[in-house]
């Protein structure tokens, strides 16, 4: 018994660090293609656990003062007013598909939904803050 919860155990942590990596992977990808001419990317992430996952980028640095970040990855309504308060046109990514449509600093939002990863970006948006994603992208664009 004590063997299957050990191989348990270890297929668990193996799974989260897979997530862990497919999300460090996808945000990399995010970030390069929405700030093409920078080497490295100042976030601003409240959330602790995007906070943990997203630091070990090597392409990321995660910034605590949000006035020295390009852009903010919000998870809840909550850090969303905080940051609007703080820094109202700072730019925006989320990750809930229900945040995306709430403010017109949103640019897009990576979220999972019944197991798989979706990813949006609202055209006008990104067309604000003069973004011109890569070719690849253009099937996750949207217009309101």
């Amino acid at each position: 018994m004590k063997k299957i919860i050990i191989v348990f155990i270890f297929i668990i942590n193996h799974i989260v660090a897979l997530d862990k990596d497919s999300t460090i992977k996808i945000y990399n990808d995010i970030m390069k293609s929405i700030f093409v001419k920078y080497n490295h990317i100042y976030v601003y992430v409240p959330n602790k656990e995007y906070h943990q996952i997203l630091k070990l980028s090597k392409v990321i640095s995660i910034v605590d003062d949000i006035n020295k970040a390009s852009i903010a990855v919000v998870t809840d309504k909550l850090d969303l007013k905080h940051i609007k308060k703080n820094n109202p046109n700072m730019m925006l990514f989320v990750t809930k598909e229900k945040l995306l449509f709430e403010d017109k600093t949103i640019i897009g939002a990576f979220y999972w939904k019944k197991g798989r990863s979706q990813l949006i970006f609202i055209k006008d948006r990104l067309d604000k803050y003069h973004i011109k994603l890569p070719t690849e992208y253009n099937q996750f664009i949207i217009e309101l």
